[in-house]
């Protein structure tokens, strides 16, 4: 949170629960952004994001909203949108944080010297922990020497585009690449137009993991997140040989439990969550049956 202090932005968390069900959530996490309580989903409907697949009379999770974070400006314009087909996934902090800073794309300062003509490569991901549930994202930024560039897909056979690839791993999984606008680009010859980056580019790939594959040491739980990076540069006489560079990163893997339940209890502060679940049901049913009786 205290990054997204520094950096002017409000984070605020709509639910579907009563406002004394988020107060004890609140207390036992120590939450310190603002949590919105809309028993009734009319907002969640006027938003348009009211979860359709849940019929009416499947209480008590009718009125839940399809999950997702919106970004929005000053002016209240929605400058950016995530949405997950996982109930359980959620966009990280940083993800949602440099889009509400248009950093997106925004390449960094160089980490020491580049080598003369060559394209360079950093990559990294984003956050230090990948809690189950929660996605990160797999950073790769490419700086491109004047006149030449990198081509995006799709691409003929013979050429490479640039991209993130993950090793076949159990237990993560990926999302759609974030990738910049290319431009088309009619090559002299064949006549053939393809889509190429202009100038420095930065990748993104999100990732989450399932708690299916965690290594386990005295100092806690970790995933190992592997892969390569792959490029080809071009100018306008040629394109040099495809190259790639492996990745692999070792990362702190929190595992979720809940408060109230199973190995959570006494590990995760209690939440009185048996006792507004069976509230969110009767409120339910007493809604159902009014409506039955009109």
């Amino acid at each position: 949170m205290e990054a997204f202090r520094a950096a002017g932005v409000r984070l605020y968390a709509l639910s579907y629960d009563e406002p004394d069900a988020l107060a004890d959530y609140a207390q036992a996490h120590d939450t310190t952004f603002t949590m919105l309580s809309d028993p009734d989903s009319e907002v969640i409907r006027s938003f348009g994001i009211l979860n359709t697949l849940i019929p009416p009379d499947d209480h008590p999770w009718y009125g839940l909203p399809f999950p997702g974070s919106y970004v929005i400006d000053a002016d209240g314009v929605i400058v950016a949108k995530f949405f997950e087909h996982n109930f359980a996934v959620r966009s990280g902090p940083e993800q949602l944080l440099a889009a509400a800073l248009g950093q997106e794309f925004e390449v960094p300062g160089p980490s020491g010297e580049e080598p003369a003509g060559r394209v360079s490569v950093d990559v990294r991901i984003d956050g230090d922990r990948l809690p189950m549930g929660v996605t990160r994202q797999i950073v790769a930024t490419f700086r491109v020497p004047e006149g030449q560039h990198l081509y995006g897909e799709p691409v003929p056979d013979g050429l490479v585009a640039a991209a993130i690839e993950l090793d076949d791993l159990d237990g993560i999984l990926c999302y759609e690449p974030v990738a910049p606008p290319t431009s088309p680009l009619t090559l002299t010859g064949s006549g053939e137009t393809l889509q190429v980056y202009e100038g420095d580019v930065v990748l993104r790939l999100p990732v989450t993991q399932n708690a299916r594959k965690m290594q386990k040491d005295d100092e806690g739980r970790f995933v190992t997140i592997s892969g390569r990076v792959r490029w080809q540069a071009c100018d306008d006489a040629e394109c040099f040989l495809p190259e790639s560079m492996p990745f692999s990163f070792r990362v702190e893997a929190g595992f979720p439990v809940l408060g109230d339940m199973g190995p959570g209890v006494g590990r995760v502060p209690a939440m009185n969550g048996a006792q507004h679940f069976q509230r969110l049901i009767d409120r339910r049913v007493g809604t159902e049956t009014g409506a039955e009786g009109q």
